[in-house]
């Protein structure tokens, strides 16, 4: 799912447009709108699986955009969505301070923004967050697995077991 947040209606309908047609893992991409920084930080609570957010700095304040790429990091928590921060005033959100300041994903200023870039953008924004959500995965099954083998070698666990056991149960199972 791809998360446009933008107060102008005109880059909503550019944006989907353009987008119309991407798939990913064959499936067509789900687009979904926000038109104001209250209603992204609405729809990143309640859509937990967005992978992509494309995102306008200047909303209702100078630094909106920029205040829910901090919510959706600080306050969600969400380190997975890849945010690509769109503006039509690089000025007031300089790329390599907003990048750092706001982990930021992308930066695209919007007068340089053809409809081949932001779906390369897009497409590899997608990649990146399915493979991060792999990654997590494979921590948590190692997790487990360290986990488990940890509680094997707990002395307790270990107490009642002895090698002539091991044999005396070998026998009883023989035929």
């Amino acid at each position: 799912m791809v998360l446009i947040v933008d107060d102008e209606e005109d880059v909503h309908r550019i944006t989907r447009i353009s987008l119309r047609s991407l798939s990913h893992r064959g499936s067509r991409v789900r687009l979904v709108s926000a038109r104001s920084a209250a209603e992204a930080r609405h729809c990143m609570r309640d859509n937990p699986d967005v992978a992509v957010v494309l995102l306008d700095v200047v909303m209702e304040s100078d630094h909106s955009g920029l205040d829910v790429s901090r919510f959706i990091r600080e306050q969600l928590g969400n380190t997975f969505v890849r945010i690509l921060l769109r503006t039509g005033q690089p000025g007031s959100a300089p790329e390599e301070t907003v990048v750092q300041d706001y982990e930021i994903d992308g930066y695209l200023p919007k007068a340089e923004l053809t409809s081949s870039r932001l779906i390369t953008m897009v497409r590899t924004a997608l990649k990146a967050y399915d493979e991060l959500v792999d990654l997590e995965s494979r921590r948590r099954c190692l997790e487990t697995v360290h986990e488990s083998v940890r509680e094997l070698n707990t002395d307790s666990t270990w107490v009642n077991f002895r090698m002539e056991d091991a044999g005396t149960f070998e026998d009883q199972t023989r035929c």
